[in-house]
């Protein structure tokens, strides 16, 4: 980028100690923090919402510096009708890593983690724990087919009044909702459930793709070595 007469802005430093992906796999589960932030992600511990609101605002700032041209010169094509990501600076930096360079194409991991998730979604035991959480949700309350159709409500996911890159308050029915939620989960042990399936559907996913599955890891810890390397 520099001998290009660009530079790209780096990331914000992760405030706290990130999160698992994992904690919201099967929707929320924690019922002291869906008092207070309901369907809203809360922040690492450690981190106050004053500070990620801070972190917030120094992020769109860093966006504002990554103008058309920088843009370019990064993924080396104009404008976002292709997802290519085998030219500019990082496409030569994909290379140099030995990762691929083709946006749009999944490997192996990614496919069996979908292929889990499907296959969980269809098995009769998910399907079993998403309609007594549903009917346990309807005594509260809400309706709402499954824990996923519950978060993704776009009620709760409106822009926060005033500063729109402050973090959303959750609002008193938002809370409401989260908190029976997770009561539901506990009575039908729907992460129990849902966990135990998809587990075993992804050990079978794993055997079946073990090579493509290994050949993906041995890519990654090489291209981490690259890195390595480049950085020292």
């Amino acid at each position: 980028m520099k001998a290009k007469g660009y530079t790209w802005p780096a990331r914000l430093e992760q405030l706290g100690a990130a999160r698992s992906a994992n904690e919201r796999r099967y929707g929320v589960t924690d019922p002291e923090a869906v008092r207070v932030y309901g369907y809203q992600l809360a922040p690492p511990p450690g981190v106050t919402t004053g500070q990620l609101a801070e972190e917030a605002r120094q992020e769109k700032k860093r966006k504002t510096l990554m103008t058309d041209e920088v843009t370019e010169a990064y993924t080396g094509r104009a404008g976002t009708k292709t997802t290519s990501r085998t030219g500019g600076c990082r496409g030569e930096a994909l290379i140099q890593l030995g990762l691929p360079s083709h946006g749009e194409a999944l490997d192996a991991v990614d496919l069996a983690q979908q292929q889990g998730w499907k296959r969980t979604e269809a098995d009769g035991r998910a399907k079993a724990a998403n309609a007594g959480w549903s009917a346990c949700m309807k005594k509260a309350g809400p309706t709402y087919a499954n824990p996923h159709a519950a978060a993704g409500d776009p009620a709760w996911w409106g822009r926060s009044e005033g500063d729109p890159t402050a973090p959303r308050k959750a609002g008193a029915r938002e809370i409401a909702t989260a908190v029976a939620d997770v009561k539901c989960k506990q009575q039908v042990d729907y992460v129990q459930v849902w966990q135990s399936v998809e587990t075993a559907y992804q050990n079978k996913i794993i055997k079946v793709n073990e090579r493509e599955l290994e050949e993906v890891r041995q890519m990654w810890r090489n291209a981490l070595r690259k890195a390595g390397r480049v950085l020292h």
